[in-house]
Formats: C-alpha cells, structure tokens, sequence
C-alpha cells in the first residue's frame, strides 16, 4: 500500500518474536537452503504467473481507504473503453480498507458498506465472488490485499480512517499472520482473486511504542522489520512467512496466481523475494515527488540479476498523474515511465483514470513503450552513469536489438552518449536507431548515439545493429537467465538497502572490473562464496570467463558445473596475472558458477568477478 512514513520514528530494538512464530515458520529460507553444492536448478519462485511484468491499476494513490466499489468498477470499466486493457493494463487491484473484522472461527468479514455486491443472503462474512465475476467479465483480473502480519498498513498509518477494521482487539486482527492457508484459500479458491498483495507493516509498526497500540487498540507484536536498520531486523523470519504464503498462493490460486511481495526493500527481500514471490518492492512508498522517484529507480537499477520472467524487481506504483508526475509535469511524466519501462518494473497506474487526461493516457498507453516493457526475454536494463546522465541498455528478444533510455537525473540539461561497446554491436557497424516517444525514426548511426536532455528529460531509443561476436552471448546481454542462488553474505554484513551483491559489469562496489591493470569491461562482480545458476536450456556449448580476485590477499577456487558435473576448476590469487577458462557445456540445461574462498560470517568474504563471462554457441 502506498503511505507516507517517518522511518525516525520507527527504528525500534528488536525483541525476541512471538512463540506461536514458530509454528507459522515451516518453510526453511533461502540462506538455510542455499550453499555452495550445486543445484542443477534454475532456483527462483515457480509458477507459470507474470512471465512479464504486470500490468494494471491500484485505488491507493488515487483514493487511500475512502475506495468503494463503484468507483472501482468505473475504473474498470474506464481501462477498457480508453483502450488501456487491449495495451496489457489487465490487474484491478483492491488495497487497505476493505476488510470489516476477523470472526471467531478465523473467517474474513467484508466491509459491505464499501462493497455492495459482497451482501450474500445468509452469509455472515460475504463474498468477493459477485465483484470479482464482474471484473473477470470485462476480460480483466482481480487483485486484493494483506499483510504478513496481524494488522495491516492502514490501521496503524491512516488510523483516522473511518474505513478501518472493527470489533474487539482480536476481531481488528485482519492481516494473515496465523492464517495463511485460510485467507489465501479465501481469496482464491472461493472469491476467485487472482493476485495478492501482502504488505508488511503487521511486522515493522506494532511495537509497544507505537500510540495505538499503548492506547490498547491492537496487540504488541515484537518487530521483524526494523526500518533501515537490517542487522536489527530479522530477515529469515519475515522470508519464512512469505514462503508459507507463498506456499498457500500455489495451492489456492494454481500456476496463475500472482504473488506481490510488499517488504520495501527491507529485511533483505531484493535477495530472496525472487525464491518467494512473483515482484518484491525494492523500496519505500513512492511519493509524489522527482527526489522520490529517483529513489525508487536507485533501488532497483543495480538488480538485473535478481529479475526475469515470472520474478520482478518492484519499484512501487507508477506516480504518473500526481504531483511532479502530473498533466502539467509531461517531461517528467515520460521520464517515469521511461525509466519503469527500461527497468521491467511492474506497470501499476494509481490515478483517477476516470477523469480525462489526454495526454497523460498517451504517455501510459504508448504501445512502443510498453512493448519495451513487456519484452518476452525479461531482461532489466544495465545502467551506466556519468554525472547527472543516466544511460541504461536493456537486451531485448530480437536478434540485435536493444532498448536504450537516457535519462536526466538534475535540472539542467546534460549530453547523454551510449557507444557500441555498451550495446554489445560490432566496431564500424551501423545500427538503426528509432525513437519510441516521437515514434519515427532517426538516420543510422555507428559508433556511438548520443543525444541532448533537457532538466528532467528523457529519450527511450529501440536500436538494431550487429552483434560483436555472433556466436557468442555475453551474461551482461542475458541477465534474465542468471540466478544468483547464493551471494556469499550474512545478515551480518549485508549491503545498506538499494545495494545489490551482484552486478553487471561492475565489481558490488560499482568499481571496474580490474585486475593488475587489466580492465574487463563485461562480466558479473560479486563475492566469494558465491553460486550462480545459469539458465542455459541446452543451447550452448561452451562457457567462456575470466576469473578475477577484486579484493582481498587470500585464493579463492572457481568451479564451472554443467547440469551439477564438475567441467572447470581452477585457483586464482589476487597477484597472479588472471586466466581466462574455456568449459564444454554442450547441451547443459543449468551450468552453474562457484567461487569458494575463505569463509567467516562475521566478515565480509573477497570481491571476485567472472571477467568477460559468456556462453558461445
């Protein structure tokens, strides 16, 4: 859900969970199952939902709690007479606001005075059924909201609202901790939702502290989240419950069900929400501010590895049509959703689409756009930065052809340049270059393309040249069939939030890839310890890379694994001139990458990197 929160006023010591935790927490985490064996799997979160990112509307930022099912059905109803639905906006989503109270026997009450059409005749919960039979009827799919923990966002973030859960202490205990399995069947088996989103507020903003809960209107619950602060937290608890919703979703949704993980960023959910869910906020709410967005875009843009299809990097809702984003902010408008589209973000409208915003529809609905967006290979787009330019290049489907955005971070205007190299084509190639917002397009170019930005600016290019080496594709071009299984950290010494383990071309600093003054400009840098799982589908038949040692004085041995056989092995000291490795691969479903070095919890292990990685056919 969409808040304005105060982190100062949230940073809380930790004290130990509850003991009816523990029988919740069945599901062991991602850091528990991961370790340096190989798998012979591609290990993220399986389900035949979302294979691009979704696309849709929430009522949050438009209406908070005071939404009712008029209004949402007329949204509904507006997404396809304005062409938006035919274009992929597919998802109506309910958020905060709609449950009444929990009955005795764990049942779910809905708020009827909202949502008319949930009277049933002697049902004393009612039923989502008859809204969302409307919804599936437009050819459209219905989304609802939860949280993790005993309440939701609202009650303790919008607790003025009149919309807000009643009843006793318990009865207002309407999030699903302790009812997982019954609330998803709910959702999904009887009222037939098709998406879920599961916030987590239940287990960051009920302390003892907290105004309502001393005045006695809900339970204490001793916080897994501690905002901003991640050793105070307790990542695999909050993993573990996602994982047993999870769990619950597959079993009462089917392959078709979405699950949207709403952690902000925090408790280390960019790390594992790819093993738990279909998309995972990055970050805090977005508000409706230019600083803001560029907050949610850091939060994320570094994470390529962590995305593709089925599992996505989640931003929040698009802010287009509010604030700086609104019909008198154009520039900055198509910024935002430039910047949503190179990414793969989740495509989430939260405005009043009901009212006529030309111009701001001709920005959501660009079909050139939007087809960037939803490209079938799922690949993030790489970032490369220079001052105040921002250039990222994301790979798409068709042979040779890339999706280029240059974006202006400041207020003034910048020359932003991308050259062949970054795009992967072949020196004195020429590529065709076609501007998708003015959706014409530009005379060929070679070498470089550059363009100049205005404060706020951006362009979204579709460009289309030759492949530097056609028989081979280098990681950084297929970042969507990389899984970074284990990323070699503790809780103990995780990066700040916004921070990856593991990046393109970069070494987890953002420093280059460089080794005795040896420069690698592609390649994956990570930590020692480290598994990587590769999505090579039988396709290739060799795998090529330069093993580097970044930091550190200590060996570190990488290992090249084809479906779990062992295929390359080798040692790499820091002070030795570095060696590339040629591993046969052919007809290899996974091949995996291990770097194994000196190994202690408390200590931040070696930067490494696969120099130049890539498979060749």
């Amino acid at each position: 859900m969409k808040t304005t929160r105060k982190s100062s006023a949230l940073v809380w010591t930790r004290a130990a969970s509850f003991a009816v935790l523990a029988a919740t927490l069945a599901q062991p985490t991602h850091a528990q199952v991961a370790s340096l064996t190989p798998s012979g799997a591609f290990s993220v979160y399986q389900t035949s939902a979302a294979q691009t990112p979704p696309m849709g509307w929430n009522p949050w930022n438009a209406f908070h709690t005071d939404v009712d099912e008029a209004k949402i059905r007329a949204v509904a109803r507006t997404i396809v007479d304005s062409g938006l639905a035919r274009k992929g906006y597919r998802f109506i989503n309910i958020d905060d606001g709609w449950a009444l109270r929990r009955l005795a026997d764990g049942r779910l009450r809905i708020r009827d005075s909202m949502f008319p059409s949930a009277k049933i005749p002697a049902s004393d919960t009612g039923s989502f059924k008859p809204f969302t039979d409307y919804i599936h009827s437009l050819g459209l799919k219905a989304g609802l909201y939860t949280d993790i923990g005993r309440n939701t966002c609202a009650q303790v973030w919008d607790a003025n609202s009149p919309n807000l859960p009643v009843g006793t202490v318990a009865e207002r205990q309407v999030g699903s901790f302790g009812h997982a399995a019954q609330d998803m069947r709910t959702m999904f088996a009887d009222w037939r939702f098709d998406y879920v989103k599961i916030d987590a507020c239940g287990v960051a903003d009920y302390t003892r502290d907290v105004a309502p809960v001393k005045a006695g209107d809900y339970q204490a619950f001793a916080p897994l989240i501690v905002r901003g602060n991640i050793p105070e937290s307790d990542p695999a608890s909050v993993e573990k419950l996602y994982a047993t919703l999870g769990d619950a979703v597959r079993r009462w949704g089917g392959e078709a069900a979405v699950l949207s993980i709403c952690a902000w960023g925090e408790a280390l959910s960019p790390l594992w929400g790819h093993v738990r869910g279909n998309l995972w906020r990055t970050s805090p709410d977005i508000e409706f501010t230019w600083k803001s967005m560029l907050g949610n875009i850091d939060s994320m843009v570094d994470g390529a590895l962590y995305a593709g299809p089925g599992h996505w990097n989640d931003p929040d809702m698009l802010a287009i049509g509010h604030g700086d984003f609104d019909a008198t902010h154009l520039v900055e408008a198509r910024s935002h959703f430039t910047m949503w589209a190179i990414m793969a973000s989740p495509l989430l409208l939260g405005y009043d689409v009901r009212k006529p915003a030309p111009a701001l529809l001709d920005i959501v609905g660009n079909p050139e756009v939007i087809a960037i967006d939803q490209d079938a290979a799922g690949n993030q787009g790489v970032p490369y930065r220079d001052g105040d330019a921002m250039v990222v290049v994301r790979t798409l489907t068709s042979p040779g052809a890339r999706a280029v955005a240059m974006f202006n971070r400041g207020t003034e205007p910048v020359t932003a340049q991308v050259r062949w190299e970054q795009l992967g084509f072949a020196p004195g190639s020429r590529a065709t270059v076609r501007d998708v917002w003015a959706r014409r397009n530009r005379a060929t170019a070679a070498g470089t393309i550059t363009a100049e930005l205005p404060a706020h600016g951006a362009v979204l290019l579709r460009v289309e040249g030759t492949p530097a080496d056609p028989d081979t594709v280098p990681l950084d071009e297929m970042p969507a069939r990389v899984n970074i299984a284990v990323d070699g950290l503790s809780p103990a010494t995780a990066l700040p939030m916004g921070q990856f383990p593991a990046r393109i071309n970069t070494a987890p600093d953002g420093t280059p890839l460089s080794v005795n003054g040896k420069h690698f400009a592609k390649g994956i840098g990570l930590f020692a310890n480290s598994r990587v799982e590769l999505r090579a589908s039988g396709q290739f038949h060799r795998f090529v890379a330069t093993p580097l040692v970044l930091s550190g004085a200590q060996p570190v041995r990488f290992r090249v694994y084809a479906d779990r056989k062992l295929v390359a092995e080798t040692s790499v000291t820091p002070s030795l001139e570095p060696h590339a490795i040629d591993a046969d691969v052919t007809g290899a479903k996974v091949v995996e990458l291990v770097a194994e070095g000196p190994n202690d919890p408390r200590v931040r292990p070696a930067m490494i990197a696969w120099g130049a990685a890539g498979f060749k056919r």
